[in-house]
């Protein structure tokens, strides 16, 4: 199934991954995508997977991290921003698509909460999760972010960083985070949607039942890291992946010049950032 869609003219493969009526389609494509990307390039070491954050003021203080981690430091910029919107410590935290596990570990060993549980639908990323993240009171386990495998009100913060717009139904997604949040438990949720999309976005949020504590654009700061990104990922795409792949992977990393980032730059597209609290 992927082969076929892989081997699509490039303006019909960026056409039919973007528009918005083809979510159960894309939901297909992406589960493949992922699970091929996982299970076949296990050897590239890299643990996020998002178009990473910048900060856009100047003479801003910089994240301190291990040295081991600075070669992903806009990736992991994203999760700090998002998930030291509250504090988390001795709390029961989930994140619902959590790639190959990056944004779990940090969330884990820098924020403290008391549990840190990673799920996602991609039986290789999990795999790849477990071997790639020990760490105690951090677990990772098979799922599906519009049916989630947990009892309601099992936790205390929903983190989701740019995983919804692969869902068939994020109104399902939403849904399920609301289930199993415990009351007046967090929401934390970050992703893009086409500037046209915003309010429905919004509203959905709201009908789900939650309370928006805050909600930002931080485009900019997402295309700085692109920018800034552009080099590695490019080096990365052409050391490990496939010509045949390389549309895909390009498209999927945000490269310059791809729709995704041209989208960015021209305001069709927006980065969205919610604090929500059932």
């Amino acid at each position: 199934m992927l082969s076929n869609f892989t081997s699509l003219p490039e303006n019909l493969l960026n056409n039919f991954i973007s528009r918005p009526n083809h979510y159960p389609l894309r939901r297909l494509f992406w589960k493949g995508w992922y699970n091929l990307f996982a299970a076949n390039y296990s050897n590239i070491k890299i643990t996020f997977i998002n178009y990473g954050y910048a900060d856009v003021e100047p003479n801003t203080k910089q994240l301190e991290l291990n040295p081991s981690e600075e070669e992903e430091r806009y990736c992991l910029q994203l999760y700090h921003h998002v998930a030291k919107a509250i504090s988390l410590q001795e709390l029961d935290v989930i994140e619902v698509g959590c790639g190959r596990g990056g944004g779990s570990s940090y969330i884990m060993r820098y924020l403290q909460p008391k549990t840190m549980t990673g799920v996602d639908f991609s039986k290789s990323n999990i795999a790849f999760c477990q071997k790639a993240h020990s760490i105690p009171q951090l677990n990772f386990q098979l799922g599906d972010a519009e049916s989630l495998p947990f009892n309601d009100c099992s936790f205390d913060v929903v983190v989701n960083v740019e995983s919804s717009h692969c869902y068939g139904s994020p109104e399902s997604f939403f849904a399920e985070s609301f289930r199993i949040l415990r009351p007046n438990g967090y929401f934390l949720f970050t992703d893009f949607r086409p500037r046209k999309d915003i309010e429905k976005t919004t509203i959905s949020l709201k009908n789900t039942g939650f309370k928006i504590l805050k909600s930002e654009i931080i485009t900019p700061n997402i295309l700085k890291a692109m920018d800034l990104e552009n080099e590695r990922k490019l080096k990365i795409i052409n050391q490990y992946i496939p010509k045949y792949l390389h549309i895909v992977a390009n498209w999927f990393a945000g490269c310059q010049g791809t729709p995704m980032y041209e989208g960015f730059k021209n305001g069709d597209q927006e980065y969205l950032f919610y604090v929500l609290q059932k």
